[in-house]
């Protein structure tokens, strides 16, 4: 979980943005992002608290909070991100946000919101989760509120799915307990993912390969604008996702399984709506793992469909 000198140094090198920069001494290591989230929460939300997230959410978080008997509390958000007083309203003392490259919504919070978020929480002495496993590919930005933000990441994301290894960064006060919540959970990390990650990353790497990623996250942003030109969709520029308000003729449940039928995979909003019966009528669009010509031809099926009528479908 601590791994070597050379492991947290080399990890908090890669995790620096913004101006901030973690001690090593602070960086813990976990199996992979999940268990980094997981490991965070436990340690700050006690079995039958409340955690406060962004109404639509990465999915995963609602199986964490499930698994760690958490309750889930949504926090309004509008196009700049979460409402901050929906933090005051909700009365949590611990939120688990993703203020850069948000998943699904592929946004990123702008400078005020920003700002206004970090004052909340602060006032309200509410504890941060910072999810920045997309945030290499986003604005060069620090956490909310460095005092009391716990940033957890993840190198899968920089490099393949099946390099698994979590960050977990917590303030100077935490970092037991979240190392206690990491060891009790059994989401330490294995000796052999982070001396590779060790490796990947004194050799260069990491950085290689993250600079190829940011390439082609931004062609394939631009490949999205141009064929579903008219479309309402909201992504920040270096996204590998999307969102899509569809149509109003358009119900997401609807439009996904016309898609399927088409061979298209896309996913509806209720995937990662925290509270049942409130997602928006939108999808999201995974635009990662595609080649270039697939993902050109499947925006073009999805957009005829889109501007097409849902009555003319056939009924499953």
């Amino acid at each position: 979980m601590r791994g070597t000198a050379e492991a947290r140094a080399g990890a908090a090198a890669l995790l620096t943005r913004g101006g901030w920069a973690p001690e090593p001494r602070r960086v813990l290591f976990t199996g992979n992002g999940r268990q980094a989230i997981a490991a965070a929460v436990s340690a700050l939300v006690p079995v039958g608290g409340r955690l406060g997230v962004e109404a639509v959410t990465y999915p995963a978080v609602k199986a964490i909070a499930t698994r760690l008997g958490v309750t889930l509390v949504p926090l309004a958000v509008d196009d700049a991100g979460v409402v901050p007083g929906a933090i005051r309203a909700a009365g949590v003392r611990a939120v688990y946000l993703q203020p850069i490259l948000h998943n699904p919504l592929g946004t990123t919070m702008p400078d005020r919101r920003r700002a206004e978020l970090a004052d909340t929480v602060r006032e309200l002495d509410v504890q941060v989760v910072e999810d920045a496993i997309y945030a290499f590919l986003g604005p060069d930005l620090p956490p909310l509120a460095p005092e009391r933000t716990t940033v957890v990441d993840s190198l899968s994301k920089r490099l393949a799915p099946g390099l698994t290894l979590g960050f977990a960064v917590p303030p100077e006060h935490l970092v037991e307990r979240v190392a206690a919540a990491a060891r009790s959970g059994g989401w330490a990390a294995g000796h052999f993912a982070v001396a590779a990650a060790s490796g990947w990353l004194a050799d260069g790497t990491v950085e290689s390969v993250v600079d190829r990623k940011r390439v082609l996250a931004a062609e394939r942003q631009r490949l999205v604008r141009e064929r579903l030109a008219g479309f309402d969709l909201r992504a920040d520029p270096g996204a590998y996702h999307c969102w899509w308000r569809l149509p109003e003729r358009w119900r997401a449940e609807a439009f996904v399984a016309a898609a399927a039928r088409r061979g298209i995979a896309v996913t509806p909003a209720a995937a990662f709506a925290v509270a049942p019966g409130h997602a928006p009528n939108a999808v999201r669009l995974a635009l990662a793992s595609a080649s270039t010509p697939v993902l050109t031809a499947a925006l073009d099926v999805l957009a005829a469909l889109a501007g097409g009528n849902p009555e003319d479908e056939p009924v499953d």
